[in-house]
C-alpha cells in the first residue's frame, strides 16, 4: 500500500510537461519560504497586493523552509519531499486508525483511499490543509493510544498552520465529548445550532463530485456504492455511526470544500464495507454480480486516474513565467486574481491575487472588475494610476470567458486603440506596458 501510495502521488508530476509545481497559492508559500531562508523572518510582503503587512498562518512556509535548510535543496524540491513524506506517514496513520475500527476492511479501504481524487490532491499540490489533516490523524492515533499530553500538544500547534481548521477541530472535539458523555439532547441542540450558523454563511459549495470537474471532490461511483449500501446497513443496524459521521462531514463540506479531505476517510471505509457486502451477497446470477463489482471498481480507479491526469495539466505553464521574466523585478503587474501568486513568485508586485481576507480587498476587487469592464479611458487611467500599474498581463483564459467574451470588450478595446498602451509581448499571453 505504501509503494502504491508513493507511486500515485508521484504520477501528477511525472505526467506534467512543465517543471513548475501545480496550482497557484502554493507559489505564495514557496516565495515566503525562500524569503525566510534568506532573511530569517519576514514582516512585510512587498509583492502581494503591491505590498501588505498582513499574512496568512506561516506554519507551512516555515515547514518548507526548514526542510530546505536541512536538505540544502531548493524550496520547490523541499516542498515536494515534505508533501510526499506527509502522504506516506498519513497512510500509515490511516491504516492504524481504520484497523482498530474495521479489521480486514481497512486493507480494502486503503487502495480506495489512495486512488481517491481528494487524497491525490492533498499530497500532490502544495496547500495549507495538508499539515492540519496530518496533525488530525496523528491526534486521533495518539488518543487511541491514550497519549493525552502529546495529543494536547499536537492539538495546540494546529492553529499555527490554519486558524479556520483549528476552529473546526474545536467543534469536532465538543461534538465527540458530548457523545462520549451521552449528552444526547445537548448533542442534538448543539448540532442544530451549528448547522444554522453554518448555513447562515454565504455561499454553498456544490462542486463536490470529482468526475464533474472538482479537483478535491468525491467519486460519483463511490457515492453510488455508499448510497446503495445505506438501506442494507440501516436494516442490519450496521455502520450507522460511520454514516452519521460521513453525513455530518458532508454537510460541512457544502460550506467548506476542504472538509472533503477528512470526509474522504470514512467515505473510503464505507465504500470498502459496501463492496465487501456486494461480494459476499448471494446473487441470482454470478456473472452479473462479477460484472457489477468490476464496473464499480473500474469506476473508482477511473476517478483517481482522471484526477491525476487533470492535475498534471493544471496551470501554470512555462509560457507564463517566460513572459513575466521579461519584466523588471518590482514592477506592478495587473491581471486576473488567479494569476496573482505567479506574478509575485516571479518577483513582480501583483495588484490582486486569490486571497480575500485582507483590508480593503472589496474595494480593490471592485476597482479591478470595473477596469476590466470599462471602455472609458478616464475611468481606466484613474484606476491604473491609483494602483501604480506598470504592466497588464492578459492570457487566453481571460479572453475566452474568465473576464471577457468578445475581442474588443471592455479594457481590451482600450488596449488595442489607445496610444497609452504598448504591447511588448505576445504569444499565448499578452503583456501591455501602461505609458500613462
Amino acid at each position: 500500500m505504501l509503494v502504491l501510495g508513493v507511486l500515485v502521488l508521484l504520477l501528477p508530476g511525472m505526467f506534467r510537461e512543465t517543471p513548475f509545481m501545480i496550482g497557484d497559492e502554493g507559489f505564495y508559500h514557496l516565495r515566503i519560504s525562500s524569503e525566510l531562508l534568506e532573511n530569517g523572518r519576514i514582516d512585510y510582503d512587498e509583492l502581494s497586493f503591491s505590498g501588505r503587512s498582513e499574512f496568512l498562518e506561516k506554519g507551512l512556509s516555515y515547514s518548507i523552509a526548514g526542510v530546505a535548510f536541512i536538505t540544502k535543496s531548493s524550496v520547490e524540491s523541499s516542498a515536494k519531499l515534505l508533501f510526499l513524506l506527509l502522504g506516506v506517514v498519513s497512510l500509515v496513520l490511516i491504516h492504524l486508525i481504520l484497523k482498530s475500527y474495521s479489521g480486514d476492511e481497512s486493507m480494502l479501504a486503503m487502495p480506495i483511499l489512495i486512488f481517491s481524487p481528494a487524497f491525490v490532491y492533498l499530497f500532490s499540490v502544495v496547500n495549507k490543509f495538508t499539515i492540519p489533516v496530518f496533525l488530525t490523524l496523528l491526534l486521533i492515533w495518539l488518543l487511541l493510544k491514550k497519549k493525552y499530553i502529546i495529543s494536547a500538544v499536537v492539538f495546540l500547534i494546529t492553529p499555527f498552520f490554519n486558524y479556520e481548521y483549528f476552529l473546526f477541530l474545536i467543534f469536532i472535539a465538543i461534538f465527540v465529548l458530548l457523545y462520549i458523555k451521552s449528552k444526547k439532547y445537548l448533542l442534538i441542540i448543539y448540532s442544530f445550532i451549528f448547522v444554522i450558523l453554518l448555513f447562515g454563511l454565504r455561499g454553498i459549495n456544490l462542486n463536490i463530485i470529482s468526475d464533474f470537474g472538482s479537483n478535491i471532490g468525491l467519486s460519483i461511483f463511490g457515492i453510488f456504492i455508499v448510497l446503495f449500501g445505506f438501506g442494507f446497513s440501516w436494516k442490519k443496524k450496521k455502520l450507522i455511526h460511520l454514516y452519521i459521521i460521513g453525513f455530518l462531514l458532508f454537510l460541512v463540506s457544502l460550506k467548506f470544500s476542504w472538509v472533503i479531505f477528512l470526509l474522504n476517510i470514512p467515505f473510503s471505509l464505507l465504500i470498502a464495507f459496501n463492496l465487501n457486502n456486494l461480494v459476499s451477497a448471494k446473487w441470482e446470477s454470478g456473472l452479473i454480480k462479477e460484472l457489477t463489482v468490476l464496473l464499480l471498481i473500474c469506476g473508482l480507479l477511473f476517478s483517481g486516474i482522471s484526477s491525476v491526469k487533470s492535475l498534471s495539466e493544471e496551470e501554470p505553464n512555462e509560457g507564463l513565467f517566460t513572459a513575466l521574466g521579461m519584466l523588471p523585478r518590482g514592477s506592478v503587474v495587473l491581471s486576473h486574481h488567479s494569476n496573482g501568486h505567479w506574478i509575485s513568485y516571479s518577483g513582480m508586485k501583483n495588484v490582486i491575487d486569490g486571497f480575500v481576507n485582507f483590508e480593503n480587498i472589496e474595494e480593490r476587487d471592485r476597482d479591478v472588475n470595473e477596469l476590466f469592464r470599462t471602455r472609458d479611458f478616464n475611468i481606466a487611467t484613474n484606476i491604473l494610476n491609483k494602483y501604480n500599474v506598470d504592466y497588464i498581463l492578459v492570457d487566453n483564459k481571460m479572453k475566452h470567458g474568465l473576464v471577457w467574451s468578445e475581442e474588443e470588450e471592455g479594457l481590451l478595446f482600450l488596449l488595442k486603440y489607445s496610444e497609452d498602451f504598448e504591447k511588448i509581448y505576445e504569444n499565448d499571453i499578452e503583456i501591455w506596458r501602461y505609458l500613462g
